[in-house]
């Protein structure tokens, strides 16, 4: 008896012992036997096991368990369930036995399990997903984190999922109560990417790709998408051409891969090519960027620039219907402004100016005039200024100032800041409506989102609506079917480009109007500008109109067919058009009655489909494959119209019927097609060596038969280091290192470079005529890009440090380039490929956890990244030999006289988007100085002391600029300063870019601060010294603050020459030239976003029916701390936002920059779900 009882105590403490531990286990199996899947349990926990030959041998399908902490029946609990297998312990050891009926059968065992969903600190969870495993049955928690769900028996496992906590699995056994307490998840590894044409896990990952939640992007008040991805994903530069509300940013992933082809990357929406434009931030599930060959090579041609795959939010079959409302409304105003002196202190300076050459008699006439700044303005006059009369009071509504040149009278004016009457405070406003839900059949999620913005510039209101809609219907066992429907219409008005006038004449010139500018005429009609082409705000707004309106809509439909176990084919069939009309119209008025009417529209037709096999299966325990094989077709149908016309007798009729003159038409009407074959695979060795081949052909229209396929293979390795067994590195839990090699295209040539082109638009004899316009090139191919990445994943103390790095190098050969021919062939110049070019940098991602207690959390996000290019070969027509004798090619820049040296350009060995201009030397403060200074040729050679202009001399207070060694000379062979005496200022694009994120989180207060950055490049900021040139007719141009720091006395220490009346027509031209003085540098540190949030307590918003009720104040683009004034630091590249002017050199006063600033936003914010 006594042996008998020392036995069962022993077999007890054996069990408890058992039972007391927590085991870490992670299987991944496919088509696995008990044997197999029993054998991987006890090699990773010690667990033993015992059963008969016949119960080792079933089959147990798929296994994917991963178990962190968890006691032994969190193991075999899901291990075994519905699977006709009971297991007990006994002496320690598992006893596996067959069950004679599965729990699933057995009706009368079902049960019913209620419990409670927590996390953290204890509160509720509410939306989180219970289902029971291997079943489409499944249940969401309410508002106070409750579940209650039917299982089919003992044998029953459920799953806990909550998004950013670990998944749990526990068996069900008899219980009828399960409270389950979820834990954040931290370990990166396990999440889950969208790739090309799948997804994969980030554990067996080898090739370089970003992920962005949509959950950080939720909310955020951005026009676009793209504005909300600035410093958030490392080697991805987000750019902004044009800041008016509805434009898109230019992305440029890796410094893009071509000198002068497009350098942008493609964008995917849900398997659809596509533009982010017209989608709601709500509705994001996930954006990854795949960067290297590896991971963008199975998109072929199209993917040397990068892709963005857009995933958007789908149904969730274990919710019933959630409903989410949001409402924003934002007070907004502009970020940037440049200090615009106000019209007394304009009046006050300018006068000054012009007095301060008593000799020049452009000056006194300047003063004594009907000018901006002079006195001999009337009541119809554009200007205000006039001195007081005697007896006379100053006008209501006027301001007055002593004269500074005769401070016996008083001049009196108007005030009317025209920087202000462009660009001043607006609204924003948005709405979101989405529900979400699903069955064991149907899963639904659809939203409608309504945004409006008022526009801090004049008449550049916007507006945007949204409909998203996404449904999935279990046909059968084994078939899912899902249809996904986007459309979207944007509309607003917009300052133009082109047409009936540009940036430059309208917004450049309008906002520099000294503020001594009458608006508006006794009769209430807006006074003209300084000229034709200068007109103020109210001017613009009375007679200009230009609107757009664009419509996209997206359908797709898809079949998911599970042929076998571990097989499946995909096929879906997508069709998106895109259709924008422009309406730009010019109303009669006092400088032209032509009444200029324009309209065009276009629309963009892209039909696809794509369909490919997947095959996974894990054999022999260790060893896992995955297959991919398919194809894509894509044809795009672009269609297109324009008119111009003037001589309409009124604006009442604002149509082209009205007119009179067609003044320029064009029309277009073009078809392209790929279609391309695609495969990948996927080997790994215990999920610690991993390999990955990726092959892609495409056939494309746009080149002749013989080059008209290309071939891009890739291939990547990784090895999981963390996973070996001499690995026992103390706080450093994971560590991968992988490499990857491939090629990838870029096919964005023209449509008829490689067929030729002809013009129909000429007239021969009376009768229409076609032309030939473009030299066909029949060999034409594709621009190739071979591009290598080494990068390393690594985890720290249980993921609470995670860094992801990345070293790439990228060449691209065969680019494309216009070769000129010779004037016997007849035309001016062929595409030919020839040339190529180097990208190469480095990436950093750094996550970190930085305090977790029970109430309060701190995590930080940074990224930064390094790229650097550099010219490998040009065409021969321009190569030469430099002044060692060598060969060497250069495309533009100059040559010096003396020595032959040649600068500057685009040339093979040096980088691209170099800014040239002159140099400061030092400001001349005395005669002797000015009388040695050298010859200058833009020089008007003014001097105030003996009132006389002989061209290259220089006066007091000038500039004397460096003098490059080698440069021409003058007739007697003295230095001069002329053209050639350029030195390298700055470069186009910065070197690095990256961001930083902080997020502090207080039980239900949260805060985080957002700013990026970006490094090394300047900004050629001609509009600022144009606010120091007081040019534009008789000087009505206003200054900038920075005027009072020019040089006025010897000893002044200041970096500014004179100011001088008229810089560019009458100076001598300190400040209307390229120099250090206005290519800025451009880094900045900008605070993008700072977002406070409270989420209120379950308990309180319980009983109103509500799951969730948060609110939030936040701020966008608040400040930016840079050296660059008065436009945004962030690019100076041409408004079109082509991605081919990455490198180009554009000033801030060009007709193609856009000056409208940055916008800043103050929003309020609530959300509720139910």
């Amino acid at each position: 008896m006594l042996m008998l009882l020392l036995c069962n105590v022993f077999t007890l403490s054996a069990a408890e012992e058992l039972y007391a531990q927590h085991y870490n286990v992670t299987l991944s199996l496919r088509n696995a036997t008990v044997k197999e899947a029993v054998d991987a349990v006890t090699r990773q926990t010690g667990i033993a096991f015992s059963y008969e030959s016949s119960v080792g041998v079933m089959p147990l399908g798929n296994v994917e368990i991963r178990v962190d902490g968890g006691a032994v029946d969190a193991v075999l609990g899901p291990l075994f369930a519905d699977k006709g297998i009971a297991w007990q312990v006994v002496d320690g050891v598992v006893i596996l036995t067959r069950q004679n009926s599965p729990p699933q059968s057995d009706s009368g065992r079902r049960l019913t399990v209620r419990g409670r969903i927590t996390a953290g600190a204890g509160e509720s969870i509410v939306g989180a997903t219970v289902m029971v495993k291997g079943t489409q049955t499944g249940v969401s928690s309410d508002v106070e984190g409750n579940y209650e769900i039917v299982v089919p028996g003992p044998g029953s496992v459920l799953v806990f999922n909550y998004l950013g906590y670990q998944p749990q699995e526990i068996a069900v056994g008899n219980r009828t109560q399960i409270d389950v307490r979820l834990a954040e998840d931290n370990n990166v590894l396990d999440d889950v990417v969208v790739i090309g044409y799948g997804t994969q896990s980030r554990r067996t990952l080898t090739s370089a790709v970003s992920k962005v939640s949509g959950a950080d992007l939720e909310g955020v008040p951005v026009n676009s998408i793209g504005d909300a991805l600035k410093g958030k994903v490392p080697g991805v530069r987000v750019s902004t051409a044009n800041n008016q509300p509805g434009s898109d940013p230019v992305f440029l992933i890796r410094g893009g891969s071509s000198i002068n082809q497009s350098n942008a990357p493609i964008i995917i929406v849900d398997g659809v090519r596509r533009e982010m434009t017209g989608l709601n931030t709500n509705d994001i599930e996930s954006i990854e960027i795949l960067k290297d060959a590896a991971s963008a090579g199975i998109y072929g041609a199209s993917a040397s620039n990068g892709v963005i795959l857009v995933t958007t939010k789908k149904g969730n079959r274990a919710k019933g219907p959630q409903i989410t409302f949001e409402a924003q409304a934002a007070w907004t105003s502009p970020a940037t402004k440049f200090d615009l002196m106000d019209a007394r202190d304009y009046v006050v300076t300018m006068r000054r100016a012009l007095n301060d050459c008593p000799g020049y008699t452009y000056g006194q006439q300047v003063l004594t005039g009907a000018n901006s700044a002079g006195i001999g303005n009337g009541d119809s006059s554009i200007w205000t200024t006039r001195y007081l009369q005697e007896g006379e009071s100053v006008p209501r509504g006027w301001s007055s100032v002593v004269d500074p040149v005769d401070p016996s009278k008083i001049i009196v004016f108007q005030d009317n800041d025209q920087q202000s009457q462009w660009f001043d405070d607006s609204y924003w406003m948005q709405y979101y409506l989405g529900v979400n839900g699903g069955s064991d059949k149907v899963t639904y999620a659809a939203s409608a989102s309504y945004m409006k913005d008022g526009g801090i510039g004049i008449n550049t209101d916007f507006s945007r609506f949204t409909f998203h809609g996404n449904t999935s219907f279990k046909i059968t066992k084994s078939l899912t079917a899902g249809t996904t429907f986007d459309y979207s219409e944007t509309s607003g008005n917009e300052i133009p480009s082109s047409g009936i006038g540009n940036y430059w004449t309208i917004l450049g010139r309008g906002m520099f109007m000294p503020a001594t500018h009458r608006d508006y005429l006794d009769d209430g009609t807006p006074a003209q500008g300084t000229n034709n082409t200068t007109i103020s705000a109210a001017w613009f707004d009375r007679y200009y109109t230009s609107n757009y309106t664009a419509r996209r809509m997206t359908a797709n439909f898809n079949l998911e067919w599970e042929i076998v176990d571990g097989l499946r084919a995909v096929m879906q069939v997508a069709n998106h058009n895109y259709y924008r009309i422009d309406n730009q119209r010019l109303a009669g008025n006092a400088i032209s009655n032509q009444r200029r009417t324009y309209e065009k529209w276009g629309q963009t037709n892209r039909f696809s489909t794509q369909g490919y096999l997947n095959y996974r299966k894990t054999f022999a325990q260790d060893h896992t494959i995955e297959g991919t094989v398919g194809f894509d077709y894509m044809k795009n149908t672009v269609n297109g119209l324009s008119l111009t016309v003037t001589g309409a007798d009124s604006d009442k009729v604002p149509t082209l019927a009205a007119g009179t003159d067609a003044t320029g038409w064009a029309d277009t009407n073009t078809n392209e097609a790929l279609s391309s074959y695609f495969g990948r695979l996927n080997y790994d060795y215990k999920k610690k060596y991993l390999f990955m081949f990726t092959f892609r052909a495409d056939g494309s229209s746009k080149f002749a038969e013989g080059n008209r396929w290309g071939y891009f293979p890739a291939a990547s390795a990784g090895w999981v280091v963390s996973e070996e067994k001499f690995w026992n590195v103390r706080n450093f839990n994971s560590f991968k290192i992988r490499a990857s090699y491939g090629l990838t295209g870029n096919n964005y040539i023209g449509l008829y470079d490689a067929y030729g082109g002809f013009g129909a638009t000429s007239i021969y004899n009376g009768a229409s005529a076609i032309l030939p316009t473009a030299l066909p090139n029949m060999r034409l191919k594709w621009e190739t890009t071979h591009q290598l990445d080494i990068g390393v994943d690594m985890g720290f103390f249980n993921d609470r440090i995670r860094l992801m790095a990345d070293y790439y190098n990228k060449k691209t050969t065969d680019l494309l380039f216009s070769v000129t021919l010779p004037d016997t062939s007849g035309y001016g110049s062929a595409r030919q490929n020839v040339g190529s070019v180097r990208f190469y940098g480095a990436e950093v991602e750094l996550s970190t956890v930085n305090i977790q207690s029970k109430n309060f959390t701190w995590t930080t996000d940074f990224t930064y990244s390094f790229n650097m290019n550099k010219v490998l070969s040009l065409p021969d027509e321009y190569r030469y030999k430099d002044v060692d004798g060598k060969d060497a090619w250069r495309i533009g820049g100059y040559t010096m006289s003396e020595t032959g040296f040649r600068f500057g350009g685009t040339a093979v060995g040096e980088r691209m988007g170099r800014i040239y201009g002159y140099k400061t030397a030092y400001i001349i403060e005395t005669e002797a100085q000015a009388d040695a200074a050298l010859y200058d040729v833009n020089s008007h050679g003014i001097r105030r002391s003996d009132g006389r202009s002989i061209a290259g001399r220089k006066d007091i207070g000038d500039y004397e600029w460096l003098n490059r060694a080698g440069s021409a000379r003058t007739a007697d062979g003295s230095e001069q300063i002329n053209d050639e005496d350029m030195f390298l200022l700055g470069y186009v694009t910065p070197h690095s870019t990256g961001g930083m994120n902080n997020t502090f989180k207080y039980r239900n207060l949260s805060l985080s601060v957002y700013v990026d950055y970006a490094l090394g490049h300047s900004v050629y900021n001609y509009m600022y010294t144009r606010g120091l040139q007081t040019s534009m007719g008789n000087c009505n141009w206003n200054l900038i603050y920075d005027a009072n720091d020019c040089w006025q006395k010897p000893g002044d220490n200041t970096k500014l020459a004179r100011l001088s009346a008229n810089d560019a027509d009458g100076g001598n031209k300190n400040y209307s030239r390229i120099s250090d003085i206005n290519v800025q540098k451009g880094d900045y540190l900008c605070l993008r976003d700072v977002t406070l949030s409270y989420s209120f307590p379950k308990r309180w918003i319980g009983k109103l029916g509500l799951g969730n009720l948060t609110v939030s104040v936040s701020g966008n683009t608040l400040v930016y701390w840079t050296k660059v004034k008065g436009v945004s630091p962030e690019s100076a590249v041409a408004a079109s936002g082509s991605s081919t002017g990455m490198y180009s050199v554009v000033n801030t006063s060009s007709a193609d920059y856009s000056i409208y600033p940055p916008t800043r936003k103050v929003m309020f914010s609530l959300k509720a779900t139910f």
